[in-house]
């Protein structure tokens, strides 16, 4: 402000120095449309609600007693938060788990072996827990709230994303997931599914090119885990593709939504070797992709999700969902996994449900952390669903507060959601149109 002159000057200085300031942030607050504000909430309670779904299920992960198994565990209450896993596990199979390859354990797939997959090349220290007189929790090692390994990875996809400026590439990608692996201490847990101790065999033992380690055992790498990563990428992408056009109707192309979901099958080709998996994948995405766009109505109106659920069926060749049918316990294999899936999804994605207060997505989870069986990565997906549905600003603290890594973990949801946004790009062009 000038110093001198009258006062009806200096405020008439001031008055246009106000105006040249609202002038030159306009373009900034035009950048944060309700559309694009709407797109980043929903991305990151999505996310959460992966890393939230993970982490309340690995202590029950696998148990296939019901709820009287998880009771004899950690109470008569069962679940109630995030707690740490129990150490021993009567009738874990860890201790019959391949730490060389993939499925059970055979003689022949550990002899004239100079070093394990587990222990020295992956999960490092870990192969003490698959000991074959012992009876583990499959992630005994594991702090309340702390991810299991596939949420651990889903990490490394979301920075390798972030490095390839909010777009998935599978060479960096893959590149990232070898060097995690492969280093010692990157990640805490104790189990590594099939599909990554036989890329590792492939890799370590028979000298395969990176490109050429995914496998396929014929039995557990067709799972529900494998869509873990590729809900990620279906995040990304559509949120890439809308904060990239001006479109305020949220809608997404046929080319656009043909492309999120070839990405999304990319994501999961590149630790396993699977069609059924890769059909799945796409799939999935067009769901993620409907969970991020589709308007929420309030009250007890109709349920908008249910019909791209019944939609996801009808292209997986399985029956309508439906919200009246008890939570189900499932194995991993994706055709027993998906239709109790799906059921849950279409009762707690319901509009009565969700607009019950800050603690309907919450309540969901513990659910599912509730019945057991294959519920770690059935919860990690239906995170991501759920909290599409949600948004940021209506997660309930604790399931936020009590993740192990929650301050990193926050760090890391800003980074991706600015580069799937674009928004350094936006801000960026912002400034050029300033000056």
């Amino acid at each position: 402000l000038p110093t001198g002159g009258s006062a009806n000057h200096r405020k008439s200085y001031l008055l246009l120095r106000i105006l040249f300031v609202a002038a030159i942030m306009s373009p900034i607050i035009a950048m944060s449309t309700p559309t694009s504000r709407m797109i980043e909430s929903r991305l990151r309670s999505a996310l959460w609600g992966m890393f939230s779904g993970d982490a309340l299920a690995a202590p029950t992960h696998w148990y296939y007693g019901g709820f009287p198994q998880i009771q004899s565990d950690y109470g008569r209450e069962g679940i109630t938060g995030y707690t740490r896993p129990v150490t021993n596990l009567p009738g874990s199979i860890l201790n019959k788990s391949d730490p060389n390859g993939g499925g059970r354990l055979s003689y022949s797939s550990s002899a004239d072996k100079n070093k394990s997959i587990i222990g020295d090349v992956i999960n490092h220290g870990k192969l003490k827990y698959w000991d074959s007189k012992k009876s583990i929790h499959y992630h005994a090692t594991l702090q309340a709230g702390e991810n299991t390994l596939e949420m651990q990875l889903g990490r490394v996809l979301m920075k390798s994303i972030v490095e390839c400026n909010g777009r998935f590439d599978e060479d960096h990608f893959r590149k990232a997931y070898i060097n995690f692996m492969t280093t010692e201490g990157s990640h805490n847990d104790t189990y590594a599914s099939t599909c990554h101790r036989m890329f590792f065999a492939n890799m370590i033992f028979h000298k395969k090119d990176p490109k050429d380690c995914p496998d396929n055992d014929g039995h557990n790498v067709d799972a529900i885990d494998g869509l873990v990563f590729p809900s990620i990428t279906a995040l990304a992408e559509t949120a890439r593709q809308l904060s990239g056009s001006e479109n305020d109707n949220l809608l997404v192309s046929e080319e656009g939504r043909r492309s999120i979901q070839q990405a999304s099958a990319r994501t999961a080709a590149v630790t396993r070797s699977s069609d059924v998996l890769e059909t799945a994948s796409e799939v999935w995405a067009s769901l993620i992709i409907d969970a991020l766009v589709t308007p929420i109505s309030k009250g007890n109106a109709e349920n908008e999700m249910e019909q791209p659920l019944r939609e996801v069926a009808q292209s997986l060749g399985l029956g309508n969902p439906r919200s009246n049918r008890k939570d189900q316990m499932s194995a991993c294999y994706l055709g027993q996994s998906l239709p109790p899936t799906l059921d849950m999804l279409c009762k707690y994605t319901q509009p009565s449900f969700l607009n019950d207060g800050a603690d309907g997505i919450w309540k969901a989870l513990l659910a599912n952390a509730n019945i057991g069986g294959e519920n770690v990565h059935r919860g990690a997906v239906l995170g991501a669903i759920l909290g599409a549905r949600v948004g940021d600003e209506n997660l309930p603290q604790e399931l936020k507060s009590g993740l192990y890594d929650r301050e990193v973990l926050e760090k890391e949801i800003d980074s991706f959601v600015n580069a799937v946004m674009q928004k350094t790009k936006n801000n960026n062009k912002a400034t050029a149109e300033e000056l």
